[in-house]
């Protein structure tokens, strides 16, 4: 699927702006240069998908918000752990994916 640069940058700007963090204070919190997220918000540049994911995090964005549909959003328990695995370090994904791999050969 195809999403296009200038719908990205409109949304996640306007997001930023509601949620009334500079493009500086937003680059801080996903962890992104000023420059980057400029680019992002210019259409110039997509977001890598961590960083997209990230941005969707802080900005309490969802797939919707860019015209997208994400795959049985109503069940609760999808939503929670899609907030953990979106906000979580390399080593937690890597602990949860050992945790729930031991889960599954039981289940």
């Amino acid at each position: 699927m195809y999403i296009n640069k200038e719908i990205v940058a409109t949304v996640i700007q306007n997001a930023r702006r509601k949620a009334k963090l500079t493009q500086a204070e937003l680059a801080e919190k996903v962890g992104i240069s000023e420059k980057h997220l400029s680019k992002i918000e210019t259409g110039k540049n997509y977001p890598a998908l961590d960083t997209f994911l990230k941005i969707l995090d802080i900005l309490n964005l969802t797939l919707g918000d860019f015209g997208l549909q994400s795959t049985n959003n109503t069940c609760p328990n999808k939503i929670f752990l899609e907030k953990i695995i979106n906000s979580s370090s390399q080593k937690q994904l890597d602990a949860y994916a050992d945790i729930i791999s031991a889960l599954l050969k039981h289940i």
